[in-house]
């Protein structure tokens, strides 16, 4: 057992309110250790049911603005007036949230935004003006605000469906085991963050920044590594489709997931009017990334002009660092989650 990831969200927990000096006291929660092991040995379940809640997220992102930079700055931003909330003990509701007129940011500053985000200070200048041009922050005074704009822009509507299905399939798996107690239905949990909305999203902005952060440096930019993503999944797909027919042996682990993965040849790619697709970026842009992936030897092409991981890519430690340090990030999450609903004092009626 372990304490909760975020000791500002700490009062939450209902042994910390008997004692005030919480700080120093052991309290019994999940375990993101034990919560990662269970995964990992469903890891063809599991993260065949990320790949769908990541996909669907990240597609909504660049389809707000058409630019995955942007909405990054956008969402740390939000996350922040989350962190607010936060530190004030404060949980909106999905619905209380997004029906304020405005919401207070504390302050810009480029340079932090610039190292915490990897991104050049002009550019985040650049796309700061750009929001401020499309109303979406304001100033008024000295201080900045989010207009209502915020709601139209990033409600997160499809994906808060999305993910309530992805963490009841994980606590279908984890209920076997005795620690973890009952599972609970798509709907309990979508109502469970809809009533507790900016603690659970700014977990999942916790989860999701630094993971897009992390791709956007390796791959220079985050289009690319959709691509490159979009690429990834079909192979995955043809992979688990073989997986479940009893083809190939089931991986145990998420590194036997991912060595499979890496040594599977599928029968056939994915082309570049698919990728399009899936992901909503231009075909030519799409083009544009797969030479550069090309280029870069991180993917092949076969005579149908079709796509698919090379079974030993560039920098391949790289890749396996950051594989097993996402699902580290996404069992993290998991356990925050179902710490909330089941050991916290947020409970939905």
């Amino acid at each position: 057992m372990s304490k909760p990831i975020d000791i500002k969200t700490g009062n939450v927990f209902e042994p910390l309110k008997k004692n005030l000096d919480y700080k120093d006291k052991e309290f019994l929660t999940l375990n993101s250790e034990q919560v990662y092991d269970i995964l990992a040995q469903r890891s063809n379940d599991t993260v065949a049911l990320w790949f769908k809640l990541q996909q669907a997220w990240c597609n909504n992102a660049y389809n707000t603005f058409k630019d995955y930079d942007t909405y990054l700055i956008l969402v740390h931003l939000v996350c922040q007036v989350f962190q607010k909330y936060s530190d004030r003990f404060q949980f909106l509701s999905y619905e209380e949230f997004y029906a304020k007129d405005e919401l207070v940011i504390d302050k810009i500053n480029l340079i932090e935004i610039s190292k915490e985000l990897n991104i050049p200070k002009e550019t985040i200048r650049r796309k700061v003006n750009f929001l401020q041009d499309q109303n979406i922050i304001f100033r008024k005074g000295k201080a900045i605000y989010f207009s209502n704009e915020i709601s139209r822009m990033q409600r997160p509507a499809n994906s808060k469906k999305i993910m309530a299905n992805f963490l009841e399939k994980t606590g279908q798996i984890l209920t076997t085991e005795p620690w973890f107690g009952k599972a609970y239905s798509k709907e309990e949990i979508e109502e469970f963050i809809d009533k507790y909305f900016t603690i659970c999203w700014q977990h999942w902005f916790k989860l999701q920044i630094p993971f897009l952060v992390r791709h956007r440096t390796f791959f220079g930019d985050l289009e690319t590594w959709n691509v490159w993503g979009a690429i990834g999944i079909s192979q995955f797909t043809d992979y688990s489709k073989q997986v479940k027919d009893k083809i190939v042996e089931d991986p145990r682990t998420y590194a036997d997931l991912y060595l499979h993965l890496l040594r599977h040849t599928p029968k056939n790619g994915i082309n570049a009017s698919s990728i399009s697709e899936i992901s909503s970026i231009p075909r030519a842009t799409v083009i544009r990334k797969l030479k550069n992936l090309l280029k870069q030897k991180l993917v092949s092409k076969n005579k149908k002009l079709e796509y698919m991981l090379l079974p030993s890519p560039k920098n391949i430690k790289s890749f396996e660092q950051n594989y097993m340090h996402n699902q580290k990030h996404k069992a993290a999450f998991v356990t925050t989650i179902f710490d909330l609903m089941k050991n916290s004092s947020f409970k939905v009626e």
